[in-house]
């Protein structure tokens, strides 16, 4: 297949890839909760460790093959892109504040990524198997946390998360202007017909993003809440 054949959201590709990763986090959730301490601990810092060798090889890559002007473009400043290394904190020394922002925000975005993602080629390019591969860990990396390291959130972790959301984003924002990207959607809408069509003009549209996030966060906590003692 020609590596400029168009991707497209729910081809067979598509539903294909999503099989494999939605059955291969389970089956790996499901053993490691099987697991002594011990043992959940060495896979999620195992997982760690793949999860910043993918990082710091996808860009060494994108670095070496890629024309200038489309590098610019291929930064690690994506919202998942720059997580990466706060899941990897998150899985190696459990600090609260990365594991927060892991369950809530990278959870949240790479899932809607999964669904929806804003991909240009498809099956068999290297870019469809890193793009999947990338979220899919990331995915994998916020079920960890809560259901086999058993991180509970609290009530001040749903805001902390959005603050630092918004951190992100504001630091984007001149980044963009500058190189004349869109890193963190925040110049354009990834695709058109997604949400922050309906929400204004970019990046105005995450001010009203604001409260569907926190709401979602919200939701996201009770099944993970810390009890009260």
């Amino acid at each position: 297949m020609d590596s400029s054949h168009p991707f497209t959201w729910w081809s067979a590709s598509h539903i294909l890839v999503l099989a494999i990763v939605l059955i291969t986090c389970t089956l790996t959730i499901c053993a490691a909760r099987r697991m002594a301490p011990a043992g959940r601990q060495r896979l999620c810092r195992a997982l760690a460790l793949m999860l910043g060798s993918t990082f710091i090889a996808e860009h060494i890559c994108n670095a070496c093959i890629m024309p200038h002007e489309e590098w610019i473009q291929n930064l690690p400043l994506h919202f998942c892109s720059a997580m990466a290394p706060v899941a990897f904190i998150a899985l190696w020394w459990r600090k609260r504040w990365a594991c927060a922002l892991v369950y809530f925000g990278v959870l949240a975005a790479s899932i809607q990524a999964l669904i929806t993602p804003t991909l240009q080629v498809d099956f068999p390019n290297i870019r469809f198997f890193t793009f999947f591969w990338s979220h899919s860990m990331l995915a994998l990396a916020a079920l960890l946390i809560p259901l086999v390291l058993g991180w509970r959130a609290r009530h001040k972790d749903v805001w902390r998360t959005v603050l630092l959301a918004d951190l992100y984003l504001l630091c984007v924002i001149p980044i963009n202007l500058l190189l004349d990207t869109n890193y963190g959607f925040t110049q354009y809408s990834p695709v058109k017909g997604c949400l922050l069509d309906y929400l204004g003009a970019a990046p105005w549209y995450y001010l009203w993003l604001q409260l569907p996030a926190l709401g979602l966060f919200c939701l996201m906590r009770l099944p993970v809440r810390e009890k009260q003692a």
